[in-house]
């Protein structure tokens, strides 16, 4: 599933606003603007660093390896990540 979509499924299933996920966010010394998250939620921007995932799939109860698989699959090289994926 791609980096937004599962991204926007957590935000409705947990119907948290953005400012409120922001917020919890920050509580985990993770500094990110509302603005930004609705881009990558909408797909206008690229997915998080990988800590930022991890932060994101617990607060919005996602499964924090499919969210980093699919933020891997949408940032690395193609060829890289089926390498990757083979080795594993």
């Amino acid at each position: 599933m791609l980096y937004a979509k599962l991204l926007k499924n957590g935000v409705a299933l947990k119907g948290l606003s953005l400012n409120q996920i922001c917020f919890q966010l920050a509580k985990r010394d993770i500094w990110l603007d509302r603005a930004v998250l609705s881009k990558m939620k909408n797909g206008k921007l690229p997915p998080a660093k990988d800590h930022i995932n991890i932060a994101l799939a617990e607060i919005l109860g996602i499964d924090s390896n499919e969210l980093r698989l699919a933020a891997a699959r949408e940032t690395i090289d193609p060829k890289l990540y089926e390498l990757i994926r083979c080795a594993g």
